[in-house]
C-alpha cells in the first residue's frame, strides 16, 4: 500500500456525498449558535448539548477535514486516497462508528468512569474503518 498521492481516480468534493456531510456539521453548529444565543446562561442545556452532539461533532470534524485535505493534496488521487475519500463519503464508516463511540462515552459518562467503554469504542471505529478503507482500496 503507497501513501495518499497523486493517480488517476478523481477527488471531487463537488458531490451530493460531501454537500451531506457539509450539511450535517452545519446543521450540529447551527444548534449550538441557537442554543447558545437564546438560552446564554444556561449551562446545563450547553454541558446536554456536548454530551449528546460531542462525539458526533468530532466525528464529522474529522471526516470534513480528511476529504478535503485530500481533495486538496491531490484532486486526483492515487488508490490509497480514494479508499480513504470513500470510506467518507460514503457514510457507512460514520453511520457505524458514531453510534458505538457514542454509547461508549455516555456508558463510561454515566457510570462516573467505573465502566470504562470509551477506548474499546474507539478501537472499534478503527477497526471499522480499517475494514472500509480495505474493502474500497481492493475494491
Amino acid at each position: 500500500m503507497q501513501p495518499p498521492g497523486p493517480g488517476p481516480v478523481d477527488l471531487s468534493l463537488a458531490s451530493p456525498s460531501f454537500y451531506a456531510l457539509v450539511g450535517t456539521l452545519a446543521a450540529f453548529v447551527a444548534m449550538l449558535v441557537v442554543l447558545r444565543t437564546a438560552h446564554p446562561q444556561r449551562k446545563r442545556a450547553f454541558e446536554g448539548y456536548l454530551e449528546a452532539a460531542g462525539v458526533s461533532l468530532g466525528f464529522l470534524l474529522f471526516a470534513v477535514g480528511l476529504v478535503i485535505a485530500l481533495a486538496l493534496h491531490d484532486p486526483h488521487g492515487n488508490r490509497t486516497s480514494y479508499a480513504l475519500f470513500e470510506t467518507v463519503l460514503t457514510g457507512y464508516w460514520l453511520a457505524l462508528a458514531i453510534p458505538i463511540v457514542t454509547v461508549g462515552s455516555s456508558v463510561q459518562a454515566r457510570s462516573r468512569g467505573t465502566i470504562r467503554w470509551v477506548l474499546p469504542s474507539i478501537a472499534v471505529a478503527v477497526l471499522t474503518f480499517g475494514a472500509l478503507f480495505g474493502y474500497y482500496y481492493v475494491g
